[in-house]
Formats: structure tokens, C-alpha cells, sequence
């Protein structure tokens, strides 16, 4: 059975918003580089990491949610409420940093994790899932 476009919708979303993570860990890598203030090393080590787990995340966990399994599907919406996390906290990084670039890649990768998670609880998608 071939399922619905939501879906089908979703999981491109999803493999989108991998991308958008991989360009934030790219960012916190070359602020990295350009040597950060002390204070802030730590932190940005820590979004780097969880931005790299947060884009691996999304892009295995998209095929799951297309073949319609529960406990993945499940796993997917975890993944995207820590996508959710790691965006506000690109957003406090940026301001913390007073940093333009980082404001806008935090910017863009908010607005792919609201509406992954905003896909993932849709009604379609968790019918397909709990199938």
C-alpha cells in the first residue's frame, strides 16, 4: 500500500531539515574556527554535536515514518521535539554571540522543526502510523 502524500510530504520534510542541521553544525563549526569567546566554547561544542545527532536523526528516522512504523514513528517525534530543543538553543547562541549568521541559520532551522513537529503529530500521518 503507498502511502498517503502527507507522508510522503513529511519524510522530504524531514530529510530538508537534516540538511538545515547540517548547515547549523557547519556554522557552529566555523565560529569554532574564527576562535569564540571563552565563555561560549563549551556551549558551542555541545549545539555542534547535538546538531550532527539532530540532522543523523532526522534523515534515518524518515523511512520509518514512510513504511508506517509506531514505535520509529514515535522515535521521530522525540527526535523532532530535540530538533525543536537544539533550534532555541542555535537562537540563544546567536544572541548570546550577538552573531547575524547564526541568527539567521537558527532562524531556518526553527522554522523546519515547528513544522516537522507539526507534521509528525498531524492527523494523516498518525493514522498512516498506527496502523
Amino acid at each position: 500500500m503507498r502511502p498517503p502524500q502527507d507522508v510522503r510530504q513529511t519524510c522530504v520534510l524531514m530529510f530538508v531539515t537534516a540538511v538545515a542541521y547540517v548547515g547549523l553544525g557547519y556554522q557552529t563549526w566555523t565560529m569554532l574556527e574564527a576562535g569564540a569567546p571563552g565563555p561560549v566554547v563549551t556551549d558551542l561544542w555541545i549545539l555542534l554535536v547535538v546538531s550532527g545527532l539532530t540532522a543523523f536523526g532526522m534523515a534515518v528516522l524518515a523511512l520509518p515514518v514512510r513504511r508506517a512504523g509506531h514505535v520509529l514513528w514515535r522515535s521521530a517525534q522525540f527526535g523532532a521535539l530535540v530538533a525543536l530543543g537544539a533550534a532555541v538553543s542555535a537562537l540563544h547562541m546567536s544572541a548570546r554571540l550577538a552573531d547575524t549568521q547564526m541568527l539567521l541559520v537558527g532562524l531556518l532551522v526553527s522554522f523546519f522543526a515547528i513544522i516537522v513537529n507539526i507534521a509528525l503529530w498531524s492527523t494523516n500521518v498518525r493514522r498512516w502510523c498506527e496502523l
